[in-house]
């Protein structure tokens, strides 16, 4: 295959398996939920989650180190590896004998249950992280995203067999994360072995002092982040408890999709393309690309609340009816998500990690301190507490972007006109269910689909009127998308080639 022909591959597998996963994991998740009661699936996830932040505090940047420091050969891979692996060890055995504090602390006597089998899982999965990395330092892309995707069905799979046929309940889950871990880590170890990683050289102290400098700030940037986005549902479990937390998680799940996939994809393309953009031309790209994403991503978060009643009542058995509010909230909070994203995108540009790190060290903490206030009015009021800590963080990165000439003052007026078409869209469909709904109580996905098309068809329309040009935009600014994804894989790609010969 010529050079090209792998680029084109590798950016295809990737996004492919991006997207198998999301849908997966959201087919397994409402299957599941329909099986299972918030407070089994509550517990589970913050089981997942412990041993998740026992990873990422563990991982010491070590894989990011084999990326950047693998050429300097099998010293620098085998100390990485050793590292990544004694800590983990070491991180996850204190989560294991901690078990049983964990669960009292938390009030959730069944967390016990779960914890040691999530721990056996992230085991596992940690196994296949070095060889993960090191496919990707070869672009070897494809047997990664088939990984990954294979892993998806091995847990959607799993999970609905089990909690469909068995009477094992939140074990299911854990039996599938397990399963899934297995999945990953045996197709990346069968790419590239282990003699590539594992096999002993000597380890220096210098060796050693420079993997820990290179990856202190690259583990406090890679928790704080994935903490932001997952602390607060042990937090929810301690303060509401495991029902809470349960139906708050599947609520934050299914809020933050269209965040994670429209923002996230954007905010990826984002950061090579304002690398190499010339200093006068990063701050007005960030500005459009804003608006643009805007455009996209809130009739999606507008819309999921506005139909967050029918879709849980049609989707979800009665015991998950409280994500209905829920949904509502923090969908709409999430687009500040997407745009913080994307501010972030334009500081890691500028080298200002340091500067991100705070912004999410300050996030956690008003995120903390919200849920725990608003906790005693209720799981839906607490839940606020997200739109609270996204708009601190929105407002803190906005700030850090002026002091290097980025100004927001040129989005008001588009995103005027994308709110006007939502806030009109949003009407429609409540007048919509206001009119159809008694006719079709016991026909909720007829009324699903009639609201979705509904609002659909009022945004384009309002948008058309209110915004003239945005829409052409948007397609530009998805072309531009693919292209730009495959010309940074053509670049890495290039590079590591040069440096191979």
């Amino acid at each position: 295959m010529s050079g090209n022909q792998q680029i084109v591959s590798a950016a295809a597998w990737s996004i492919g398996a991006g997207l198998l996963g999301r849908a997966l994991g959201l087919v397994s998740t409402l299957v599941v939920a329909r099986y299972l009661s918030p407070e089994i699936v509550g517990e589970v996830a913050v089981a997942t989650i412990i041993v998740l932040t026992a990873s990422w505090i563990s991982a010491w940047g070590c894989g990011q180190y084999v990326i950047v420091h693998g050429g300097q050969g099998r010293a620098a891979i085998f100390a990485a590896s050793l590292v990544y692996l004694v800590f983990g060890v070491l991180a996850l055995a204190v989560v294991w004998m901690a078990t049983p504090v964990i669960s009292q602390w938390l009030a959730a006597p069944r967390l016990s249950e779960y914890l040691p089998g999530a721990v056996l899982g992230m085991a596992i999965r940690r196994l296949g992280a070095i060889p993960d990395k090191l496919l990707a330092r070869e672009l070897r892309f494809k047997r990664i995203a088939i990984a990954t995707g294979m892993g998806d069905i091995a847990y959607a799979v799993v999970a609905i067999v089990l909690v469909g046929t068995t009477a094992l309940g939140g074990q299911s889950m854990i039996l599938a994360f397990i399963a899934q871990a297995c999945v990953i880590t045996a197709i990346l170890i069968a790419g590239t072995g282990l003699r590539s990683w594992l096999s002993p050289v000597p380890v220096t102290l210098q060796r050693l002092g420079h993997i820990f400098r290179f990856g202190a700030p690259v583990t406090a940037e890679i928790t704080l982040s994935e903490g932001a986005r997952y602390w607060d549902k042990p937090l929810m479990l301690r303060v509401l408890g495991a029902e809470a937390a349960g139906t708050y998680n599947l609520a934050f799940s299914l809020a933050h999709l269209p965040a994670l996939f429209v923002g996230g994809h954007v905010g990826n393309v984002l950061l090579p393309a304002i690398v190499r953009a010339q200093p006068a031309q990063r701050a007005p790209m960030i500005v459009r690309a804003l608006a643009l994403t805007a455009v996209v991503l809130c009739p999606m978060a507008f819309g999921l609340a506005v139909c967050a009643q029918t879709l849980v009542a049609a989707l979800l058995p009665p015991a998950w009816v409280q994500v209905a509010p829920l949904l509502s909230v923090m969908a709409v909070t999430s687009v500040l998500g997407a745009g913080s994203f994307m501010l972030a995108s334009f500081m890691a540009a500028l080298g200002q990690n340091f500067t991100l790190v705070r912004i999410e060290a300050v996030s956690i903490a008003v995120l903390i301190a919200a849920l725990v206030f608003l906790s005693r009015w209720g799981v839906v009021v607490a839940s606020f507490s997200v739109g609270v800590a996204l708009i601190v963080q929105f407002v803190l990165s906005a700030s850090a972007c002026r002091r290097h000439g980025l100004s927001l003052n040129t989005l008001g007026a588009p995103l005027f006109r994308v709110l006007a078409a939502c806030l009109v869209m949003v009407a429609g469909v409540l007048l919509l269910r206001w009119r159809l709904g008694p006719s079709l109580h016991e026909m909720k996905i007829i009324l699903l689909t009639c609201e979705i098309a509904v609002g659909a068809l009022l945004y384009a329309v309002c948008l058309r009127l209110f915004g003239r040009g945005l829409l052409q935009d948007v397609f530009r600014l998805l072309s531009a998308s693919g292209k730009a994804e495959l010309q940074q894989v053509s670049t890495a790609f290039q590079s590591a080639k040069a440096s191979h010969d």
